[in-house]
């Protein structure tokens, strides 16, 4: 390692060290058992073994990382109809440290909901979905690693600075290695279905997954760059992999250039997505400070005429003053009541939905009915498979502590224009989650693990207990949100963390030309606030001319909007640079964060439509 690196590593050595002291079926793996049946519904882990990679650049010099096992949970559902000939829809969610198993899989797009506002009369926490996705193509729903379902595995994870170590000083948690690690699912799952293997694939990524697709399709397309030193990033093995399953597809001799690999990553579907990080946050807060903004019509429409006074005190934001946080975090729920993903409901509606797919997720029989799969089958859920597994540091410290924690990492918010808002949402994951425990149990000591009391037919009471830092299902899992956005040893060094660096909008912009594009434009949504994506995107001043948008809302059907992208002539290195490409764009008059949730029937419609039509009508 370098000088600069070696003395980056000592300080975070220190920072963990000042932690410390403050805080006190059988074979159901993909790797191990191929599933090639295609028309069966199946659900387990793919095991991801450890993974030697790097981060370079000419200021930092070479830092070489390596992975622990990461057990990612997926589970598949077949298409209704024509499974062989059908795409491949990947579902994603986002945070980071979401679980897709509570949101997108449980909202109204798989053959169950488990969504609150859609289950029948008389169901018992789910019901058959009207609107499954099914009716389109394969579903293949994926946990990343530590969230919802998945864990890691580690020899150290029974000490407590083992924990801290996984966390923030190996490499497990940031957005490359994240993206890379989704990528060796998907391949695998596909190489494993010979019948789906060249199937077209759909990535379909929610909120901060705009920001985790956009780096999977760099990787995919731009394969060769992350192998031979062009990139920051280098994975060899990934590089590999990747050469492996298209060469299995389109032949030895195919020269696997961008194009070639968009032939089956062809689309995106970006649900209320992040895409631009500290771009998109900035144009944000800039518009929620604007006269008559949309936070003054949340103030009028909650009884409050006089509009919000666009600051905060230290009393009522106990973080950083900005006005994301401001509007955020204070006005729109505590004074308003409104909820900041949704401000046409209540404060805690957003909660209120994800607690009670929670309640289902935890029970072994609902589980395996929604699944349409046994989970006594799946040998790497129960406790004696999982005795060197973690997905926190412990279970009884308070998440607000790393709060605290960041602040040690960050005095004053001073190293990046983002930290005020990564600890801001820090704060208010907490205390939502705590607010869910409230409703899932009273008595739940820890609100970041979901099935901690033992109550009749949960995961827990039909497989037994797991270690404290150890449990079957996180909603949010705040620990991997604190490494990936504030605490990981190589964001220290490298401009690689989300909500700092503007990289992965770059990423978006370098695909748009090879990968069809559906983006949503939800109304209510105040945390992905849709008016800002296309401005946040005219940032990046050389690879961009001008965005013009037309939001459906303003069009005479209410319905479809006009979304252009204008590029810089030849600002593109990888690929020809076109003059302009166009998105589809549908509008959400009713919806919010989760459109799936608010418009599932609208966004089945609307994906269905821009299956079909030929592209010069659909964009």
């Amino acid at each position: 390692m370098s000088l600069f690196i070696k003395s980056k590593y000592r300080l975070v050595v220190l920072i963990a060290t000042g932690f410390l002291t403050m805080a006190g079926c059988d074979g159901d793996s993909s790797n191990e058992n191929p599933v090639v049946d295609s028309t069966k519904s199946r659900a387990g882990y793919s095991v991801i073994e450890p993974i030697a990679y790097r981060f370079q650049n000419k200021t930092s010099g070479v830092l070489d990382l390596k992975t622990s096992e990461s057990r990612v949970w997926y589970s598949y559902l077949p298409a209704d109809t024509d499974v062989t000939k059908k795409p491949l829809f990947v579902m994603i969610n986002g945070g980071p440290g979401s679980s897709t198993s509570t949101q997108l899989f449980s909202m109204n797009t798989a053959p169950y909901t488990l969504d609150r506002e859609h289950i029948k009369p008389n169901s018992n926490g789910y019901s058959l979905n009207d609107y499954s996705w099914t009716r389109m193509g394969n579903l293949l729903y994926i946990d990343a690693a530590a969230t919802g379902f998945s864990y890691n595995v580690s020899p150290d994870a029974a000490t407590l600075n083992g924990r801290i170590s996984e966390f923030f000083l190996k490499g497990n948690f940031n957005p490359y290695i994240d993206a890379a690690q989704v990528i060796r699912v998907i391949l695998r799952f596909l190489d494993h279905h010979p019948d789906l293997q060249a199937n077209e694939v759909i990535l379909v990524g929610e909120s901060y997954s705009g920001t985790r697709v956009s780096t999977m399709l760099n990787l995919l397309l731009f394969h060769q760059n992350y192998a031979n030193g062009t990139k920051i990033f280098q994975d060899e093995m990934l590089a590999a992999e990747i050469r492996h399953h298209f060469h299995a597809i389109y032949g030895q001799d195919t020269e696997l250039t961008p194009a070639v690999v968009a032939r089956q990553f062809s689309r995106q579907i970006l649900i209320q997505p992040e895409l631009s990080g500290v771009y998109q946050d900035t144009i944000t807060g800039e518009m929620f400070l604007a006269p008559n903004s949309v936070i003054d019509q949340v103030a009028e429409e909650s009884g409050h005429p006089g509009g919000y006074k666009r600051t905060c005190t230290d009393d009522e934001l106990p973080v950083p003053n900005t006005p994301i946080n401001c509007a955020l975090f204070y006005y729109v729920p505590e004074v308003f009541n409104r909820d900041r993903y949704n401000y046409s409901k209540g404060q805690t509606w957003t909660d209120d939905l994800e607690a009670f797919t929670l309640q289902s997720l935890r029970d072994v029989n609902d589980l395996s009915t929604v699944l349409n799969h046994n989970v006594a089958d799946i040998k790497e859920i129960k406790p004696e498979a999982r005795q060197q597994a973690y997905r926190m540091i412990d279970l009884y410290l308070d998440p607000i502590y790393l709060l605290d924690y960041s602040s040690l990492v960050y005095p004053g918010g001073t190293q990046g224009a983002r930290s005020p808002e990564s600890r801001g949402r820090l704060a208010l994951y907490a205390k939502s989650q705590a607010y869910q425990a409230g409703l899932l149990n009273s008595a739940d000591p820890n609100p970041m693990c979901s099935d901690s009391v033992q109550l009749p037919n949960t995961l827990q009471a039909t497989f037994g207990t797991l270690q404290k830092w150890d449990c079957y299902l996180i909603g949010m899992n705040l620990t991997v949100y604190a490494a990936f956005t504030m605490l990981n040893l190589e964001s220290f060094i490298y401009d690689i963390e989300p909500d700092d660096s503007p990289i992965y909008g770059q990423m978006f912009l370098e695909n748009l030309p090879l990968v069809k594009t559906f983006l949503t434009d939800s109304e209510y949504d105040l945390v992905i606030y849709s008016p800002a994506i296309p401005k946040a995107l005219e940032k990046y001043t050389d690879l961009v001319q001008k965005v013009e948008v037309v939001r459906g809302k303003d069009n005479a059907d209410k319905r479809q909007g006009r979304f252009t992208v204008q590029y810089v002539p030849n600002a593109l290195t990888e690929t020809t640079t076109p003059a302009t490409v166009s998105l589809y764009y549908p509008y959400y008059a009713t919806a919010g964060h989760s459109v799936s949730s608010a418009q599932p029937d609208k966004i089945q419609a609307d994906v269905m439509k821009w299956l079909a039509c030929p592209d010069a009508a659909c964009q």
